[in-house]
Formats: C-alpha cells, sequence, structure tokens
C-alpha cells in the first residue's frame, strides 16, 4: 500500500516521492478550550482532514503542528498558545526544509482562525523570496453557508465557538472523550459592555463588522459562545467529508498548476 504521511516514510522513499513534483498538506490547529464538554485539542480534525485528502489526492502530509495563537482562550486551563513569532517561524521553517527538497506545491490546512492572519503573512514572505506560491484553507470557513443550512435548519444561527461545528465533529471523531454531563445551561453572552457579540473579536458597527479584542472569560464563563447540544456526530461525518473533498479539489488544481514563479 502506497504511503501518504511523510512521517512514516524512510528518507529514500520521500526523495523519490519529491521528485514527482506532489502537493504537500501541513496540517494546523490550535490547543485551546472549546467549552467544559469538548476536548482542547481541535488540532485533531486538521490532521485527519489532511491525512484522508493525502490518500484520495494522491498526495502528501506532515505531521500537525498541535499549537497556535490562540490568546484570548489562554484565561481558560489547558489552552496552550503560541506567539505569532513563534508559530510564523516553525511553519517557515518547516516550509524551507520541504522546500530545500525540491517541494513546490504547499497547502496549509488550517483548523483554528487564529492562526490565519500569521499564515497569510508568510505565504506573502514565501512568494516574495523563494518565488512559491502556497495555497491555505481554513476549514472552518470553507463550509459554505448552504452546507451549513443544509445541516442544521434554523439552528445555523446558534453556531459559534464551544458549539458546533467543532462539538459535532469531535462527537463523529473522538467520542470517547466528550463529556457533555459536565456542561451547564450556556450562557451565550452576545454582549460586552456597549458591543453586541456576533463572534470572536467581532462586533457590529452600523451593519458592519468591526474588531474588538477581549478575553473569552469575559464573556462567557464556560467558554462557550454556540449552542452546544444541536451537533451529533453524524454531522460531524458530513463535516469531515466535506471539507476532506474540498482539500482534495485544492490538490487537484494545485497539481494542474506551475507554482515555481519566474519572476
Amino acid at each position: 500500500m502506497k504511503k501518504h504521511e511523510l512521517h512514516f516514510m524512510t528518507w529514500v522513499e520521500v526523495k523519490e516521492a519529491f521528485e514527482k513534483d506532489p502537493v504537500v498538506f501541513i496540517p494546523m490547529g490550535s490547543m485551546e478550550e472549546h467549552g467544559p464538554h469538548s476536548i482542547t485539542g481541535d488540532y485533531i480534525a486538521a490532521y485527519e482532514i489532511a491525512k484522508i485528502a493525502a490518500e484520495k489526492s494522491d498526495s502528501y502530509c506532515i505531521p500537525v503542528i498541535p499549537f497556535g495563537y490562540s490568546e484570548y482562550f489562554r484565561c481558560f486551563p489547558g489552552t496552550i498558545s503560541i506567539s505569532p513569532k513563534t508559530l510564523y517561524n516553525i511553519v517557515s521553517d518547516v516550509c524551507t526544509s520541504l522546500m530545500e527538497h525540491g517541494v513546490k506545491k504547499i497547502i496549509f490546512v488550517n483548523g483554528h482562525g487564529g492562526n490565519s492572519a500569521i499564515l497569510d503573512i508568510l505565504a506573502r514572505d514565501i512568494r516574495r523570496n523563494n518565488k512559491i506560491m502556497v495555497g491555505k484553507i481554513d476549514l472552518w470557513q470553507s463550509m459554505t453557508p448552504k452546507f451549513k443550512e443544509e445541516l442544521y435548519g434554523e439552528n445555523v444561527k446558534s453556531l459559534g465557538h464551544g458549539g458546533d461545528p467543532i462539538t459535532s465533529v469531535m462527537k463523529y471523531l473522538r467520542p470517547q472523550d466528550i463529556r457533555m454531563d459536565l456542561l451547564e445551561e450556556p450562557d451565550r453572552i452576545r454582549e460586552w459592555e456597549a458591543f453586541t457579540i456576533d463572534n470572536i473579536s467581532k462586533t457590529r458597527i452600523l451593519d458592519t463588522d468591526a474588531g474588538i479584542y477581549y478575553d473569552m472569560d469575559e464573556i462567557t464563563k464556560q467558554g462557550v459562545m454556540g449552542d452546544p447540544y444541536i451537533g451529533d456526530s453524524e454531522k460531524g461525518k458530513k463535516i469531515i467529508e466535506r471539507l476532506v473533498d474540498y482539500c482534495v479539489e485544492f490538490a487537484e488544481k494545485m497539481k494542474r498548476s506551475n507554482t515555481k514563479l519566474d519572476k
């Protein structure tokens, strides 16, 4: 059986794989609170998705980078946040190690919103300095409004941190670790001082988004913004399958593209 995870391959096997100009997925996530009921390691989802997508697209993946920039969740035990500079340097070094051996097609499979802006900056620097165009998939933002409505119906407005989609995904991937019994009635606070809170670090001013930067325990003592009770493992399975398909499609387009720039 062909291998698709670089960490289970010998260097000779990796050399042969790299000679075929493959796509390499770099799965990333975070370790942070997701309410009292769900596990801290959301990076598990990014790794599972990248691993399956690598198999389906005849690509490769590396081990997951488990820690991300999770500053606003540091008030909860179990959260491990690394600085933007540290995250940038870790991922940059990983990409450099791959590119030194000829990899020209890299896709970040990012399962944590706090990493996104840092990866944008890194991708631009790689393009400028190494003449390689890399790709990035922000997993949860890749779920279309139509798909979410099909899954949740009228409950679509109840999505949010500590609720879904992550609760459903973990009920599917790690059902033995979910502790719904630890949940109290969700407080679902949607205000901070004079501001309405629509999502993490976002408020609404005159019907458009603006930034507001609070710590999570200032708006919820349980670390829950969404409704944890609307999810189930079947939804989690559908979410994983949809996101795998998304990654496969991205990889197929990357395969057909010349990502090594001449200019």
